[in-house]
Protein backbone atom coordinates (compact mmCIF):
# COMPACT_ATOMS: atom_id res chain seq x y z
CA UNK A 1 0.00 0.00 0.00
CA UNK A 2 1.37 3.29 -0.82
CA UNK A 3 1.27 6.37 1.65
CA UNK A 4 -2.33 8.05 0.03
CA UNK A 5 -4.17 4.56 0.93
CA UNK A 6 -2.72 4.47 4.36
CA UNK A 7 -3.83 8.29 5.02
CA UNK A 8 -7.44 7.64 3.48
CA UNK A 9 -7.70 4.51 5.85
CA UNK A 10 -6.61 6.35 9.06
CA UNK A 11 -8.83 9.45 8.27
CA UNK A 12 -11.50 7.21 6.96
CA UNK A 13 -11.14 5.12 10.63
CA UNK A 14 -11.10 8.56 12.63
CA UNK A 15 -14.52 10.72 11.28
CA UNK A 16 -16.15 7.14 10.87
CA UNK A 17 -15.38 3.47 12.68
CA UNK A 18 -14.13 5.81 15.90
CA UNK A 19 -17.28 7.71 16.25
CA UNK A 20 -19.51 4.85 15.45
CA UNK A 21 -17.35 2.36 18.21
CA UNK A 22 -17.51 5.41 20.66
CA UNK A 23 -21.26 5.77 20.43
CA UNK A 24 -21.95 1.92 20.13
CA UNK A 25 -19.76 1.60 23.55
CA UNK A 26 -21.54 5.05 25.18
CA UNK A 27 -24.82 3.59 24.68
CA UNK A 28 -24.01 0.17 25.64
CA UNK A 29 -22.68 1.57 29.12
CA UNK A 30 -25.53 3.36 29.64
CA UNK A 31 -27.85 0.39 29.03
CA UNK A 32 -25.97 -1.44 31.53
CA UNK A 33 -26.08 1.05 34.66
CA UNK A 34 -30.18 1.31 33.93
CA UNK A 35 -30.20 -2.69 34.28
CA UNK A 36 -27.71 -3.17 37.05
CA UNK A 37 -29.03 -0.05 39.09
CA UNK A 38 -32.81 -0.91 38.90
CA UNK A 39 -33.61 1.95 36.89
CA UNK A 40 -34.95 0.05 33.84
CA UNK A 41 -37.36 -1.96 36.31
CA UNK A 42 -38.53 1.18 37.63
CA UNK A 43 -39.64 2.71 34.44
CA UNK A 44 -41.57 -0.54 33.70
CA UNK A 45 -43.85 0.68 37.04
CA UNK A 46 -43.22 4.71 37.44
CA UNK A 47 -42.11 6.03 33.35
CA UNK A 48 -43.03 9.97 33.94
CA UNK A 49 -45.38 10.91 30.86
CA UNK A 50 -44.42 14.25 31.42
CA UNK A 51 -41.94 16.92 33.58
CA UNK A 52 -43.99 18.14 36.20
CA UNK A 53 -44.93 22.18 36.31
CA UNK A 54 -45.35 22.35 40.51
CA UNK A 55 -42.81 21.54 42.86
CA UNK A 56 -39.50 22.08 43.53
CA UNK A 57 -36.65 21.58 41.25
CA UNK A 58 -32.83 20.46 41.93
CA UNK A 59 -30.68 20.11 39.29
CA UNK A 60 -27.33 18.60 38.94
CA UNK A 61 -28.75 16.15 41.92
CA UNK A 62 -26.19 13.15 42.78
CA UNK A 63 -27.70 9.82 43.72
CA UNK A 64 -27.50 6.23 43.40
CA UNK A 65 -30.22 3.62 41.81
CA UNK A 66 -28.88 0.19 43.21
CA UNK A 67 -25.23 0.00 42.67
CA UNK A 68 -25.10 2.70 40.19
CA UNK A 69 -23.85 6.14 40.91
CA UNK A 70 -24.94 9.02 39.41
CA UNK A 71 -22.95 11.93 40.04
CA UNK A 72 -24.44 15.25 39.27
CA UNK A 73 -26.05 14.47 36.38
CA UNK A 74 -29.57 13.94 37.69
CA UNK A 75 -32.87 16.30 38.34
CA UNK A 76 -35.16 15.90 40.44
CA UNK A 77 -38.70 17.67 41.38
CA UNK A 78 -40.64 17.23 44.53
CA UNK A 79 -44.04 18.03 43.95
CA UNK A 80 -47.34 17.35 46.42
CA UNK A 81 -47.42 13.54 44.73
CA UNK A 82 -44.07 12.16 44.69
CA UNK A 83 -40.50 12.71 42.63
CA UNK A 84 -39.76 13.43 39.33
CA UNK A 85 -36.14 12.07 38.57
CA UNK A 86 -34.73 12.61 35.26
CA UNK A 87 -31.30 11.62 33.49
CA UNK A 88 -29.32 14.53 31.54
CA UNK A 89 -30.02 13.88 28.08
CA UNK A 90 -26.46 12.54 27.37
CA UNK A 91 -26.73 9.91 29.48
CA UNK A 92 -30.42 9.02 29.05
CA UNK A 93 -30.65 5.87 26.76
CA UNK A 94 -31.92 3.52 28.86
CA UNK A 95 -32.87 6.02 31.39
CA UNK A 96 -36.46 7.20 30.61
CA UNK A 97 -38.00 9.73 33.15
CA UNK A 98 -39.51 8.82 36.63
CA UNK A 99 -41.92 9.65 38.55
CA UNK A 100 -42.14 8.12 42.07
CA UNK A 101 -45.21 8.92 43.89
CA UNK A 102 -44.44 9.36 47.82
CA UNK A 103 -46.53 6.64 48.41
CA UNK A 104 -44.75 4.05 46.84
CA UNK A 105 -41.57 5.10 48.85
CA UNK A 106 -40.36 2.45 51.64
CA UNK A 107 -38.21 2.17 54.21
CA UNK A 108 -36.82 5.58 54.08
CA UNK A 109 -34.19 6.53 56.43
CA UNK A 110 -31.46 8.82 56.77
CA UNK A 111 -27.87 7.85 56.29
CA UNK A 112 -24.00 9.78 56.35
CA UNK A 113 -21.57 8.79 53.72
CA UNK A 114 -18.50 10.57 54.95
CA UNK A 115 -19.86 14.18 54.56
CA UNK A 116 -23.22 13.02 52.08
CA UNK A 117 -26.32 13.18 54.58
CA UNK A 118 -28.86 10.95 52.11
CA UNK A 119 -32.01 9.10 52.54
CA UNK A 120 -32.03 5.86 51.62
CA UNK A 121 -35.23 3.89 50.59
CA UNK A 122 -36.97 1.41 48.40
CA UNK A 123 -38.95 1.98 46.04
CA UNK A 124 -42.51 -0.10 45.47
CA UNK A 125 -44.07 -3.14 47.95
CA UNK A 126 -42.09 -5.35 47.87
CA UNK A 127 -39.00 -3.59 46.95
CA UNK A 128 -38.63 -3.45 43.18
CA UNK A 129 -35.12 -0.90 43.38
CA UNK A 130 -33.29 0.86 46.37
CA UNK A 131 -32.22 4.15 45.49
CA UNK A 132 -30.50 6.91 47.40
CA UNK A 133 -31.14 10.99 46.97
CA UNK A 134 -30.27 13.55 49.06
CA UNK A 135 -31.16 15.00 51.98
CA UNK A 136 -32.91 18.50 50.62
CA UNK A 137 -34.69 16.27 47.94
CA UNK A 138 -37.22 15.28 51.34
CA UNK A 139 -37.34 18.58 52.74
CA UNK A 140 -41.35 19.22 53.27
CA UNK A 141 -42.02 16.11 52.19
CA UNK A 142 -44.75 13.81 52.97
CA UNK A 143 -42.23 11.00 53.75
CA UNK A 144 -41.39 9.12 57.05
CA UNK A 145 -37.13 9.02 57.39
CA UNK A 146 -36.43 7.08 60.34
CA UNK A 147 -32.80 8.18 61.90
Amino acid sequence: MDSAANTTLIVLFIFVAFPIFFGTLWIGITLVMSYIGGWHTLAKYYAATAKPVGGRGLPRVTGMFGVASYKHVLTVVTTDEGLYVSNRAVFRFGHPPLFIPFTAIVYARRQTLFFWDYVAFEVGTPPIASVRLPLQVFEGAPVEIAA
